[in-house]
């Protein structure tokens, strides 16, 4: 029986199945009566969906064209109460986000599943504090060096 990402309640029905035509995995959504939290079992990404660039802006990202970063990033640094320390992006992908962290003065750490992604992050902000692992991974990553963050991002590209 899963339990809530949020508040950990035990959730025992699920109210919708969707069969992912990428893998055929199943997946649950489930409601927390509790919080009123929606969200889909197994919590898991697949790398290859974006590694095999099922939907184009992944190719773009692969390719580097993608410069520019957007409002809403832009935005963010506007309001963000402080303007340095050490911050990570989960889901960094390309990467135009750290560039502007690291150009703004913060320590800018990245991470990501897709692999080319990578690749692309690190040639564009030259930082060698991005990394192709789950979240999970980098939280155990994190601990046996004991790092700890002044701002932890996870933002829409």
């Amino acid at each position: 029986m899963p339990k809530c990402p949020i508040c950990e309640t035990k959730v025992s029905k699920y109210i919708e199945t969707y069969v992912s035509g990428f893998n055929n995995q199943e997946y649950k959504l489930y409601h927390c009566p509790n919080c009123d939290l929606q969200w889909w079992e197994p919590l898991q990404m697949i790398p290859e969906f974006y590694e095999n660039e099922i939907f184009e802006m992944y190719a773009d990202f692969h390719r580097g064209f993608r410069k520019e970063v957007s409002y809403y990033h832009r935005k963010f640094f506007e309001i963000l109460p402080i303007r340095n320390g050490k911050l990570l992006d989960i889901g960094c992908g390309d990467g135009r986000f750290l560039y502007l962290a690291k150009n703004l003065g913060f320590e800018s750490w990245g991470i990501d599943l897709d692999n080319k992604s990578i690749s692309i992050a690190k040639q564009r902000t030259n930082l060698n504090t991005i990394y192709s692992m789950s979240l999970k991974e980098f939280i155990d990553f994190a601990q046996n060096r004991n790092l700890k963050f002044d701002v932890i991002t996870f933002l829409k590209f």
